[in-house]
């Protein structure tokens, strides 16, 4: 049987509502559950092939309004926290009204299944990128802009092909005997396809004793009326003679 992930969506973010879980004591062990709820509610892809995401009936929590006021709030802080890292998940959480008896947990239980989500969520992005073939990041092209290569990162569960061009300015260091990166001028970046890409902002290191910038991008990435922030790191390299790549 497939287990699937029930999401709500509203204004183009994942909801998180809460999720109920208990332990069991047979030989199946323990299993954790991870159900998003909402009054809108939609089917998609299962997220695991194990029973991490059975459903199990308990007993809805006892709370009065004040407390549910008070959780809610802290379910808030922690999708925030998460948010924060720009994995490209897109997170929120429903507003208060949405929440039905079932949905509330305990906070410690709710920031378990939202970690749960994120490690699983992880998995997949490591698994997705590892399946790009190498040479495909490896295009490097040459234009009035600068440097342009292609890399790929992952958000809401698409590989998104991005170009990234990088303008850069170099100089001879005697004590290398080579060229070595001077300066940035300009990093700019779009998505080749899969929705719209928004380049929010770049913070370039310089690394390897000047031969190479380790650029830190983040944006927010549209597509099918949904939207992610996200933020993946790139490397251009200066070889002896001055050329990026």
């Amino acid at each position: 049987m497939k287990k699937y992930l029930y999401a709500g969506i509203l204004l183009g973010t994942v909801m998180l509502a809460g999720c109920n879980e208990n332990e069991e004591t047979e030989k199946q062990g323990e299993v954790e559950t991870a159900v998003l709820v909402d009054e809108q509610t939609v089917e998609v892809e299962p997220i695991s092939n194990s029973d991490k995401n059975k459903v199990d009936s308990a007993t809805p929590l006892k709370l009065t309004k004040e407390q549910k006021a008070d959780y809610h709030k802290q379910y808030v802080k922690i999708v925030e926290e998460v948010n924060q890292r720009k994995l490209g998940m897109g997170l929120g959480v429903p507003p208060i009204e949405q929440f039905q008896s079932k949905d509330w947990e305990e906070p410690k239980a709710y920031e378990k299944m939202v970690q749960n989500m994120v490690d699983i969520y992880l998995a997949e992005e490591r698994e997705a990128l590892n399946a790009v073939s190498s040479t495909t990041n490896q295009v490097v092209t040459y234009g009035t802009e600068g440097t342009t290569k292609i890399t790929h990162t992952y958000v809401m569960d698409l590989i998104l092909p991005i170009e990234v061009t990088g303008s850069f300015e170099t100089q001879y260091n005697a004590g290398d005997d080579r060229q070595l990166f001077a300066k940035v001028n300009n990093i700019t970046s779009i998505a080749i396809s899969k929705g719209k890409w928004e380049q929010t902002s770049y913070e370039a290191s310089l690394i390897d004793g000047g031969r190479t910038y380790s650029i830190r991008i983040e944006g927010i990435h549209s597509f099918n009326g949904l939207s992610a922030e996200k933020a993946f790191t790139i490397e251009f390299n200066c070889n002896k003679v001055g050329g990026i790549s």
